[in-house]
């Protein structure tokens, strides 16, 4: 507190814990719930996965990650049903493994 004139001021202050709960506030009111995939999505994308990799087509993985919506690019090196992931291969010539459970949407690249 100051005294300034006989009266009490208080002065502002931001911890940085304060802004530290503040910036997770607005990244937490951005989150979305986790969409539903049904039988039908699910029997579609390993289609159009199978297809690309045969012909060695670009695909554009929309990714399901902690509330946020991840896409990501590449052709599939490998597709594991033990472990149900992806090895994809990026534009930037590096390896990248998806959860096939995380995978939302799947589209072919021309």
């Amino acid at each position: 507190m100051i005294r300034d004139r006989g009266n009490k001021k208080w002065v502002s202050l931001m911890l940085p814990e304060h802004i530290k709960m503040l910036k997770d506030m607005k990244v937490d009111l951005n989150r979305q719930s986790r969409p539903m995939i049904d039988e039908y999505q699910v029997q579609e994308f390993e289609e159009r996965i199978k297809y690309a990799q045969e012909y060695k087509l670009l695909l554009e993985f929309s990714i399901f990650d902690l509330g946020f919506i991840k896409n990501s690019i590449g052709r599939v090196i490998k597709l594991d049903p033990l472990s149900k992931q992806i090895k994809i291969k990026t534009m930037k010539s590096e390896f990248e493994y998806i959860n096939f459970t995380d995978v939302i949407e799947i589209k072919i690249l021309d």
